[in-house]
């Protein structure tokens, strides 16, 4: 009775150390899979636009269009792809700690089976010394044999986790490199044919005037989004005056405006009067243009409400802030968007990366300052500029 005894602890304790190994981790969450396949859905449909476009050979701008929507489109798939290598790369980390575990487990077990002279399962029940003693020996025998089972198992089981993993590593980031690669040649391409569209008889007097109903458009559009900003601006006065009769208590208000991006300050096309570049915009300039990489970080001037958020003509991927009743700002050519309308921001929130959506010939940030309803030169506000430009 006592051997049996001995022989259930000994069991359990063998058992117990398995099962404070750390557990098999599950299998990679759905969501980000899920979106991906949401993400390469869009692109589906967007190549199917595109090529209808393409067949419509006068639709240069409507092609434009679409290009840039599909790089916003695997520029978000290219994220989500990060992640999964993210994820897949920790995992696997994890897994090699818990395989050098589970192997330093069964070797330990296998010295502590020979110590006790066990190794050979057969000598221990022939030295029983009656039927009693032989069942309990039996047990023993028994629990050892299942527990080196298990310990095997684990191991064969983390070993398989691991293959499957590194094997899907390498896949994603072969996925991850076709999709840069895309990217690389779509933005090429999308500049290239707005290029050789500017080259055209008449394609230069029809960018132009597109550009210029968009900005009428926008004008409109501004001027009812600062008319309902005014009549809450007001009301926000009102409540606040009640407000501070009450307490007695000044308010302090923000002022000041910061470069929208922390990467560069290379102007490369000023505000007012100036050439053409490529033929595109008007040679009136409401604002300026500031050189930057794609997918740099455009960052709000000043905290405020959004107003505007999605892609607005010859703009692209547009975004105003409204700051206070009459003080706006507006970022233009975007290639991605991460604010959405009626949101507030604070100054030097990201709001979106840098692209050459709309009617632009190269990656930049088009930048306006409008006070009281007036465009102003923004690099009166800004300082420490280089200049880019003749």
């Amino acid at each position: 009775m006592k051997k049996r005894l001995i022989s259930a602890l000994l069991a359990l304790g063998m058992v117990l150390s398995l099962v404070c190994l750390p557990g098999r981790p599950t299998a990679y969450g759905q969501t980000a899979n899920e979106k991906l396949a949401e993400t390469r859905a869009k692109i589906a449909e967007l190549d199917q636009q595109l090529a209808a476009a393409r067949a419509n050979k006068e639709d240069v701008m409507n092609q434009k269009y679409i290009l840039d929507q599909r790089c916003s489109a695997l520029i978000e798939e290219i994220e989500i792809i990060g992640v999964q290598i993210s994820e897949t790369t920790a995992r696997i980390e994890e897994n090699e700690v818990q395989e050098e575990a589970q192997y330093d487990l069964f070797c330990r077990q296998v010295r502590e089976e020979e110590e006790r002279g066990v190794i050979s399962y057969w000598s221990v029940l022939f030295k029983a010394t009656g039927f009693a003693d032989l069942l309990s020996r039996l047990d023993f025998v028994n629990e050892v044999m299942d527990y080196d089972k298990s310990v095997i198992e684990g191991l064969r089981a983390i070993r398989a986790q691991l293959a499957e993993d590194r094997t899907a590593l390498q896949m994603q980031e072969e996925e991850m490199n076709g999709a840069k690669a895309e990217l690389e040649a779509q933005i090429a391409e999308a500049e290239a044919l707005i290029a050789k569209y500017t080259e055209e008889e008449g394609a230069l007097q029809a960018l132009h005037d597109e550009k210029e109903a968009d900005a009428a458009r926008l004008e409109q559009e501004i001027r009812e989004a600062e008319e309902r900003a005014r009549r809450e601006e007001e009301e926000r006065r009102r409540q606040e005056e009640e407000r501070q009769q009450q307490q007695q208590t000044p308010t302090v208000t923000e002022s000041g405006y910061a470069w929208p991006t922390n990467d560069t300050r290379l102007i490369t096309s000023p505000f007012g009067n100036r050439p053409a570049p490529g033929g595109i915009y008007s040679t009136w300039h409401g604002g300026v243009d500031i050189g930057a990489n794609y997918g740099t970080n455009v960052l709000a001037s000043k905290s405020g409400t959004v107003l505007i958020s999605r892609w607005y003509g010859g703009y692209g991927y547009c975004v105003v802030i409204q700051h206070d009743y009459g003080n706006l700002t507006l970022y233009g050519h975007m290639s991605r968007l991460l604010c959405s309308e009626g949101q507030q921001v604070s100054q030097g929130q990201v709001i979106g990366l840098v692209g050459s959506t709309g009617n632009s010939t190269g990656p930049h940030i088009h930048f306006e300052i409008r006070e009281n309803g007036v465009k102003v030169n923004p690099l009166n506000y800004l300082t420490g500029w280089i200049r880019g430009f003749s």
